[in-house]
């Protein structure tokens, strides 16, 4: 559920910004255009997790292997989805993250969701499966090549506008001496360096935007 959220979050601001829209039917890609006209962009039947670039001109998504089967008996790992990229002024196509598991949670890319551009566009973040209490952040140039662990959290946002414009927005899973565990959001810097902790917004579908709307408040 938190990692439909945090895709939500960005695919509203993505319509908000160019009144256009990416969404997924039966496996496959729909875009919405701001006339009005739908175009069926893929027919894979295998893609999901769209988010449309901030300028508009590309969208990434992710495409599961054929007859790839989610491990239930491991905790920090699921499905193999690569992540591609589509460019909209001609259609084309380009994988830059190829699925894969690792024996370290920090190398494992399984599980990819919640894709988030960066502010410029020119690199991609995403959640992958890693932990048995917390998901990992990576992120990979829009153009290919080598992606990279940023840090642990459960979800990902980039900041749009305000003081902290272009740092990231996510959850994670913490333990206090004494006290147990919580789930405070924290704002970090686009290399995955804590900024400060956010705090808790809440447990519902709500948390997640209230978090980064109040960052995003700030001047």
């Amino acid at each position: 559920m938190k990692r439909a959220i945090f895709a939500a979050v960005l695919a509203l601001a993505a319509v908000a910004a160019h009144a256009q829209s990416v969404v997924v039917q039966y496996g496959n890609l729909v875009y919405l255009q701001a006339s009005g006209a739908t175009e069926v962009l893929t027919e894979s039947g295998a893609d999901g997790n769209p988010v449309i670039s901030p300028d508009g001109s590309l969208i990434a998504f992710t495409r599961l292997h054929p007859g790839e089967q989610e491990d239930s008996e491991d905790a920090g790992s699921g499905f193999l989805r690569d992540v591609y990229v589509m460019r909209l002024s001609d259609r084309a196509v380009k994988k830059i993250v190829s699925a894969a598991h690792s024996e370290k949670p920090e190398g494992e890319l399984s599980g990819i969701n919640s894709l988030a551009f960066s502010r410029d566009g020119s690199k991609l973040y995403f959640n992958t499966s890693a932990w048995a209490t917390s998901e990992a952040i990576h992120a990979v140039s829009v153009q290919g090549g080598r992606e990279r662990f940023v840090t642990n959290g459960n979800g990902v946002a980039v900041v749009r506008r305000g003081k902290y414009a272009g740092c990231l927005v996510t959850k994670q899973h913490r333990y206090m001496a004494g006290h147990g565990s919580w789930n405070p959001y924290i704002l970090l810097t686009p290399e995955g360096k804590e900024i400060k902790a956010l705090g808790e917004f809440g447990d519902d579908a709500r948390a997640d935007s209230a978090a980064l709307r109040n960052v995003e408040a700030q001047q």
